[in-house]
């Protein structure tokens, strides 16, 4: 009975991973963390409470075909254009450098590490540094959205550099194969032809690709539209997991990876208005076949091992991080990032990532981590994965003397960041607009439209560069947490400061140097969410904007005026909200309680009241009669309110009036 042999596996699997993922996240812990620990748990090394681990690891590699075919479907040309020289230079560099470091420690030092059971080759080298080289997607956007940074400067820069790793990953999959011992040189420099092979196999795979991608994307788009028009949700879900897995086999026929294959189905269907849909009905399985994913991982990892060289283990994490944020932040300021904005993005990044795992296993078979140092790796990655939200966490002080640092003048921006001559010298009782996204944006529109001055400030480094190259606006680069900023910009003359950044932090600590600094600035500060309100205002604000709550109070707005509720009703309750700092949605106020109904006094003016459009031609038995003849309030409780007619529009008509047709 190995079906039922199977499903008990799984609920095995599923059970205990259940009850470590809600321990772990009583502690902060991320939930890939509690996969892993789940999976040395039931593992061969732990409790060996599955009876076929090989079964298991099929379903695994079904999650990471998933996995690769969601991230082919969110792939964004453009949203990488926007961030390319971030991604590029904060994302690609640290990935040579550190596989070039590979490629030496196994070309010089492979013969010291055989003595220790951990002899590499070059190649074998080579992949350790692809394995390093990769930082988690999910760990450090996770972390951040935890902290509602994803938006800010170092968010954006972080999702840059994950962009790029993750599509360094197909190459590094094209590669592996050919680094096997015997086939990517010995303990030495390798040679011309070894070199010259993985080199040939890039262009052939390139090739392949190019043909499977052009296909795919000529016949993707046109086959989707007509499934769905069937209506049949089964019938779509059938068919995009068709895609996923038939490109996935065909670039497998071809000698390439089924991952590789799934990620250009997943880019073919990203072309498609489909692929929000397609996205939603994969992603369910998906999470639950990549958490098989990381279980699997886990099994794999020897406690014992972990036991014998706990300093080797924890040396080599902490080495990781060192390493790989010294990496990633350096990257970064040579892109033309802040310090602060270096150092945050780096620690957001200075694990290895859950890619290195599918290298691992796509690698395991090609003999390219010897036993011990595969187990040192695999447990160090995990010690990675689990520190870096605490490290993000403890960072404040670190952060805070860095931007201390920045704010004495030892750090200048990109020559091209610089401004030339201070736009705000001759400009007074002006607006400070600081982030130029979709909000600031269009405040500053409207503002240029009337004629009031302002002054765009903004940290994205490429906003910057593309808005002075295309655009009149008055833009500069920098932190509005800086008091030296805010003088420049002319604060102390300026009458309004609008906050318009998504990241909460740097909005409370702009906040409070404005305030301090500048007492008589009027302070806007646009937040997400109603619980910052109070703090907002604590620090200073002089008028907090909660979007959630705004959102809300025009829902509730517009559903009100079609039950009659007069406008002007609405437009006064909803000022008396904002006056009150919305105190009437927030747990915990005193005036949120049973003792705040305001609202209720509305009630008498809600009226079952239904408006009809009643057209009247020469033929109908009304035409050319008055409304007296027709009685209608009498015989049907109607008002007549309006009579339209090619003359115009009657507003409360005399009784007297025919109501048309004749």
């Amino acid at each position: 009975m190995h079906g039922l042999d199977l499903l008990r596996d799984l609920v095995v699997i599923f059970g205990v991973s259940v009850f470590v993922v809600l321990v772990l996240h009583r502690l902060k812990l991320p939930t890939i963390t509690g996969f892993l620990v789940s999976g040395v748990l039931l593992g061969p090394h732990g409790l060996a409470l599955i009876s076929d681990q090989n079964r298991i690891e099929v379903l695994a590699d079904a999650g990471v075909v998933l996995l690769l075919f969601t991230i082919g479907v969110e792939f964004s040309l453009a949203g990488l254009r926007r961030l390319w020289r971030t991604a590029v230079a904060a994302g690609a560099m640290p990935v040579v450098v550190t596989v070039a470091l590979g490629a030496a420690t196994g070309g010089l030092f492979g013969s010291f590490l055989s003595a220790q059971s951990m002899g590499l080759t070059t190649g074998q080298g080579v992949f350790l540094g692809f394995i390093i080289s990769l930082s988690s997607t999910v760990i450090g956007l996770k972390a951040l959205a935890d902290r509602g940074q994803v938006d800010s400067p170092h968010g954006r820069a972080a999702v840059g550099v994950s962009v790029m790793q993750d599509l360094l990953v197909i190459p590094m999959m094209l590669l592996t194969p050919h680094l096997a011992p015997g086939r990517f040189g010995g303990a030495g420099a390798p040679g011309a032809s070894s070199i010259l092979e993985p080199v040939l196999a890039l262009l052939q795979a390139g090739a392949v690709i190019a043909g499977v991608l052009v296909v795919s994307m000529w016949l993707v788009p046109r086959l989707l539209p007509k499934l769905a028009a069937l209506k049949s949700r089964e019938v779509f879900v059938i068919s995009v997991f068709c895609i996923c897995l038939g490109t996935a086999w065909i670039t497998s026929s071809l000698g390439l990876s089924l991952a590789l294959g799934a990620f250009l189905g997943g880019l073919a269907v990203s072309e498609s208005e489909f692929s929000h849909q397609a996205l939603a009905d994969v992603a369910p399985f998906r999470d639950g076949l990549v958490s098989l994913f990381f279980i699997s991982i886990g099994m794999q990892i020897d406690p014992g091992v972990v036991l014998r060289m706990p300093a080797l283990v924890l040396g080599s994490a902490g080495l990781i991080i060192v390493f790989k944020l010294t990496l990633i932040g350096g990257a970064l300021l040579l892109a033309g990032q802040r310090p602060t904005v270096a150092l945050q993005a780096g620690l957001a990044l200075a694990q290895v990532g859950e890619f290195a795992f599918v290298l691992m296993r796509f690698g395991s078979g090609y003999d390219l981590l010897p036993e011990p140092l595969g187990q040192v790796l695999l447990a160090s990655s995990v010690v990675t994965m689990v520190v870096t939200p605490l490290l993000m966490a403890a960072s404040g002080p670190l952060i805070g003397w860095v931007r201390q640092w920045e704010d004495r003048g030892w750090w200048r921006p990109a020559a091209d960041l610089r401004d030339p001559d201070e736009p705000t010298e001759q400009v007074t009782d002006h607006v400070i607009i600081v982030g130029y996204g979709f909000n600031g944006r269009n405040l500053a529109r409207v503002l240029a439209e009337i004629g009031i001055p302002y002054v765009v400030l903004e940290m994205n480094s490429e906003t910057v560069r593309l808005v002075r190259k295309n655009e009149e606006t008055p833009i500069m680069y920098g932190d509005a947490t800086s008091p030296g900023i805010l003088h420049r910009l002319g604060a102390g003359k300026a009458r309004v400061l609008v906050l318009a950044i998504s990241d909460p932090v740097s909005t409370r600590r702009a906040v409070a140097v404005a305030r301090s600094t500048f007492p008589a600035l009027h302070i806007v500060v646009r937040t997400r969410y109603l619980t910052e309100v109070d703090e907002l205002y604590r620090l200073g604000a002089g008028c907090v904007i909660p979007e959630e709550v705004e959102t809300s109070m025009e829902i509730f707005s517009r559903v009100l005026e079609q039950f009659g509720v007069p406008r002007q009703v609405l437009v006064k309750h909803s000022r008396r909200i904002r006056t009150e700092r919305y105190g009437v949605f927030i747990a915990g106020r005193p005036e949120a309680g049973p003792a705040a109904p305001q609202l209720s006094g509305i009630r008498p003016l809600v009226a079952p009241v239904e408006a009809h459009v009643c057209p009247i031609t020469q033929d109908s038995p009304a035409a050319g009669r008055s409304l007296a003849e027709l009685e209608l309030q009498l015989k049907t409780g109607a008002t007549v309110v309006a009579v339209i007619s090619e003359e115009g529009t009657i507003v409360a008509p005399d009784p007297r009036s025919a109501v048309g047709g004749g």
